[in-house]
């Protein structure tokens, strides 16, 4: 007795497919009973697969996407990684004047982010600081 799984037949309900099915982790599913593993949802579009389990974009970044280091929103879309952390290009900002740092890029100083121009104002800032207090 051959013990394979019909191809034919919805993954969900194992009844058999009729004129419209959706080809997904190599099975045929009724529309309708291709769902989301976490909100139950029919998924239409774009899925993601983790642990043999179908997810919706949304609930597969809810569950598995890191978060914002600024905003500690889900990250879903592009993203940096900067300070061994992960952020939305809009929240990772100069800690002087708070504009987001163009392309995630910044100088450090006493480990903190910071744009071009803020960063050479506050090194001239310290630079003034020690020369006031060796005098």
């Amino acid at each position: 007795m051959d013990r394979s799984i019909d191809r034919r037949q919805c993954g969900h309900c194992h009844q058999s497919i009729g004129s419209e099915a959706l080809v997904a982790m190599n099975r045929l599913w009724h529309p309708d009973h291709f769902t989301c593993s976490s909100c139950k949802r029919p998924i239409k579009q774009t899925f993601q697969a983790a642990d043999n389990h179908a997810y919706c974009v949304q609930c597969f970044a809810q569950k598995y996407n890191p978060k914002c280091a600024g905003c500690m929103e889900t990250l879903v879309d592009t993203c940096l990684l900067a300070l061994d952390r992960h952020w939305h290009p809009r929240c990772f900002t100069c800690t002087s004047c708070n504009r987001p740092l163009p392309n995630g890029e910044f100088y450090l100083v006493d480990d903190k982010p910071y744009d071009l121009d803020c960063h050479w104002a506050k090194r001239l800032e310290k630079r003034e600081h020690m020369e006031r207090g060796e005098r």
